[in-house]
């Protein structure tokens, strides 16, 4: 489902107009990553929690040319999704 779909949709079941829909969607995007941008997560029920990911710096190295590289430290978006959602997929 892309994001069109995902409005038409959204509109059918809260009976919304299709531009009212677009806006909360594009304002649900826009506090995600701004939560996420600030180091905050966001948790959603029955959906699962959006958070961010702390990846340290390390070592790798390349397994064709053996050659070593350092990887600095980084943060990275990452969700969970709720038991409830993990069984409805299974």
């Amino acid at each position: 489902m892309n994001k069109m779909e995902l409005i038409n949709n959204l509109s059918k079941i809260t009976s919304l107009s299709a531009k009212k829909c677009e806006k909360v969607l594009n304002g649900l995007n826009f506090l995600i990553f701004d939560a996420l941008s600030k180091g905050e997560s966001v948790r959603l029920a029955k959906l699962g929690r959006f958070y961010v990911k702390s990846f340290g710096r390390r070592q790798l190295t390349n397994p064709k040319t053996k050659r070593k590289f350092v990887v600095e430290s980084r943060n990275m978006p990452a969700f969970k999704m709720s038991s409830s959602l993990k069984k409805s997929i299974i």
